[in-house]
């Protein structure tokens, strides 16, 4: 008895995983997804954002990259300006297009922060104070 009944939840398996397999994935799955769309903020949101970012990422700027308040200030509004430029430039790119507009944005942002000024030991110094911010992924 315990042979058939195990032989018969075998079979079922087969036969489900078989028939499965052959219908193939839903229809709503075969779509190309659409890109998600760039949340637009008012002016009186991005300046809260910005706000709650200095407050947060000042002190660790002047601890870890050496920087005065007044430079991790400017530092981070670049970064959201850059941010916010990045997200509507990008949308519905294709990859290369993508990967090439981005590396635009890496260089403008690099030329924005030696305009603070910031020295290039200055720079190194706040990638890696934000590397060190960045959840560890394994």
């Amino acid at each position: 008895m315990k042979k058939l009944l195990l032989l018969s939840l075998i079979s079922g398996a087969l036969i489900s995983t078989t028939v499965n397999a052959q219908s193939g994935p839903a229809p709503s799955q075969q779509q190309a997804k659409p890109q998600p769309a760039v949340p637009q903020f008012t002016p009186e949101q991005m300046a809260t954002i910005v706000k709650e970012a200095k407050e947060k990422q000042v002190p660790m700027l002047v601890e870890k990259a050496g920087l005065t308040a007044a430079q991790a200030e400017k530092l981070i509004e670049i970064n959201f300006e850059i941010r916010n430029q990045a997200g509507t430039a990008l949308a519905g790119l294709s990859d290369a297009d993508r990967a090439a507009k981005i590396a635009e944005f890496k260089a403008l942002k690099e030329k924005k922060y030696s305009e603070i000024p910031l020295t290039g030991e200055q720079i190194k110094a706040v990638y890696a104070a934000y590397e060190s911010m960045a959840p560890k992924r394994n």
